[in-house]
């Protein structure tokens, strides 16, 4: 199994996933989801995860340390 940006992230800084959704706002199950690559993240989604992983760890994060996004 690939692992994500995002899923890497998390692991490296020692995220655990029911923090980033309680400081996200979206539920471990939807999280989960976009953490294995079977979900497609909205920009809202992906600008409050991004947020949320800048909250969590105190140090700026950009939309592309967790995403790989595509114009």
């Amino acid at each position: 199994m690939r692992l994500t940006k995002l899923e890497k992230y998390l692991r490296k800084r020692k995220v655990k996933p029911a923090h980033l959704a309680h400081v996200s706002g979206y539920s471990r199950q939807h999280l989960l989801r976009i953490r294995s690559g079977t979900m497609e993240p909205t920009r809202p989604c992906i600008k409050a995860i991004t947020q949320a992983c800048g909250r969590i760890t105190g140090k700026p994060v950009k939309a592309a340390d967790l995403f790989d996004l595509d114009d």
